[in-house]
């Protein structure tokens, strides 16, 4: 009996310290503090896959690692583009203004000649970092999508060639292809603007769709006719956010139950993952779990993730910022945005927490490079062998704390990296974004029937 209660005393504690331990990224900081390589930031020319007997964090042995996800730049993407930091941030800032900007869930008004029915014309954001390998058609073609959470639609470029050009799928060489929606109450033809002009339009179709190794025989996407802009060499959108019957997550909601999750690379020359249904919770034990909140009533049909964000530590030192600043108008987590944005409070206090210890680790600071005006605190990492840990508070006790490639951005000079957060400016009614470059190397997982989003460590995202 004495026993019993020793152990029952010990498995209590054990829980109760756990509850209260940060999740981290790859490197796990010491004292508030991490001891990091400089190195690790910098990109290499060979992609770099696991070692053999190497399994990624999370999935048990012989189980299915999932899709993996690439940036849209570097040696491990097909596109075989590189690295423009420029383009990356005019993108970035294009995203935050639409994501901002009320006005763009409302439908086209003008009427299919078809059908005589409303078109749907979404205008959404720019182009997220991250693509994935998935199957269309029968025979499967493979085709490369961007990952993007903020994105209701998925579609991929159609064309009539008889050879695969400009990553495009032809409806007629896929023996399984329907001209017919699957979902008989939506409309035929669909539109999609982005904030940076570029645009998808075309048709509805319905084809055999994979997200190895789940295969979906009727799947409803946009067969794009007509497509303008820079979509970083990818071939269209997996679209997952919340809401629309034609969402990925509704039409294959009977098998994979409206449950994903992701790890991305910290680098470009590493490879992340992407994992839906069942596994995609199960494989990782310690996630900890914060609630998803209802939206704002402007914000309901978008199907953006809502997140409880109370605060920000710096070197274990919890910054003087009130929680109310990122309760309205609300904090999204998005895979899209790049850099987080902060309301101007509390980006300037976390900026000068920041800057001071940076100066008292003996960093220098250096310029802001010229060609781009969004990030605004600099450093010649070289001569710095700490970095500050930065941890984001949550609802229901969860801590997370950012790797340090979630918290510097390196720039073309391989000896600079900025401070990775920018103010949500020209919008005293800015959302708090939470955005992908802060959730490297962490397993971020969404559970949308259990209302959550879970957090987990998933180092580097590989052992």
């Amino acid at each position: 009996m004495c026993r019993l209660l020793i152990f029952s005393f010990l498995l209590l504690f054990f829980a109760c310290f756990m509850s209260n331990t940060p999740v981290h990224g790859a490197g796990q900081a010491l004292a508030g503090y991490h001891t990091f390589d400089v190195s690790s930031l910098l990109p290499r020319n060979k992609c770099s896959a696991p070692a053999a007997g190497q399994t990624v964090v999370g999935i048990p042995p012989g189980g299915h690692a999932g899709l993996a996800i690439t940036y849209n730049y570097g040696p491990c993407s097909r596109s075989g583009r590189k690295k423009s930091t420029t383009r990356i941030f005019l993108q970035d800032q294009s995203r935050v203004r639409s994501i901002n900007d009320k006005s763009f869930t409302q439908y086209s008004t003008q009427e299919s000649v078809a059908d005589r029915s409303p078109t749907p014309k979404l205008s959404l954001n720019g182009v997220s970092n991250f693509l994935v390998d998935v199957g269309i058609g029968r025979p499967r073609n493979k085709f490369s999508l961007i990952i993007d959470t903020g994105s209701p639609i998925t579609w991929v470029q159609c064309s009539s060639s008889k050879k695969r050009e400009n990553h495009s799928f032809n409806p007629s060489l896929s023996t399984s292809y329907s001209h017919d929606p699957c979902i008989s109450s939506t409309d035929k033809n669909y539109s999609v603007t982005y904030a940076d002009n570029s645009y998808s339009e075309g048709v509805f179709g319905c084809d055999e769709f994979t997200l190895d190794p789940d295969v979906f025989t009727k799947f409803q996407f946009g067969c794009g006719r007509k497509i303008k802009g820079d979509f970083g060499g990818a071939s269209g959108m997996l679209g997952l956010a919340q809401g629309e019957q034609y969402s990925l997550l509704s039409q294959t909601a009977s098998n994979l139950k409206k449950k994903f999750s992701y790890c991305l690379p910290p680098v470009e020359h590493k490879k992340g993952y992407l994992l839906f249904g069942d596994k995609a919770i199960s494989s990782s034990p310690l996630l900890k779990f914060t609630p998803l909140l209802d939206p704002p009533s402007e914000f309901d049909s978008l199907g953006f993730y809502f997140v409880e964000l109370i605060g920000i530590s710096l070197a274990k030192k919890r910054l003087n910022i009130s929680s109310s600043l990122f309760a309205s108008p609300g904090t999204i987590i998005d895979s899209g945005t790049v850099i987080t944005r902060l309301p101007a409070v509390a980006y300037e206090a976390l900026r000068a927490a920041f800057r001071q210890e940076m100066l008292q680790l003996h960093c220098p600071s250096i310029p802001p490079p010229s060609d781009q005006k969004l990030l605004d605190t600099c450093y010649n990492i070289t001569a710095c062998g700490k970095l500050p840990e930065i941890v984001l508070h949550f609802g229901g006790e969860v801590e997370v704390s950012l790797d340090p490639a979630g918290i510097l951005w390196r720039t073309e000079d391989r000896n600079g990296a900025c401070l990775a957060f920018a103010e949500t400016s020209h919008y005293s009614y800015g959302l708090t974004i939470i955005g992908n470059r802060q959730q490297v190397s962490l397993k971020v997982a969404y559970d949308i029937e259990e209302g959550r989003v879970g957090f987990g460590n998933d180092n580097g995202c590989m052992t």
